[in-house]
């Protein structure tokens, strides 16, 4: 363990967003996943989480959804590329959809 950070983190669509401080426990462990998000954040922003879809949905301050998507090509590579397979670390970044 290397400590804890707190993050200001936007969850977006592009369209709309959702503003939070996340405090992260910072690990040196090789691993698929840059981050993962603890239940308190996710209980916080409301999300629900498919893992079959690689889509979360939050509601919006406006009271919409916001709706984010994971790019399934990148997150294959990612599976492959795993610490099981080769002992790599993959970085998936995605950017909001341009509107």
């Amino acid at each position: 363990m290397r400590g804890h950070v707190e993050l200001r983190m936007t969850f977006t669509n592009g369209t709309s967003s959702r503003t939070i401080n996340i405090r992260y426990l910072v690990v040196n462990a090789p691993s698929a996943y840059n981050i993962l998000l603890c239940r308190p954040a996710i209980n916080m922003l409301g999300v629900v989480a498919s893992s079959r879809h690689m889509k979360m949905k939050l509601p919006s301050p406006e009271g919409g959804v916001i709706v984010i998507k994971s790019d399934q090509e990148a997150g294959r590579k990612c599976y492959e590329n795993s610490p099981k397979a080769k002992r790599g670390i993959c970085i998936v970044a995605t950017q909001p959809p341009q509107v």
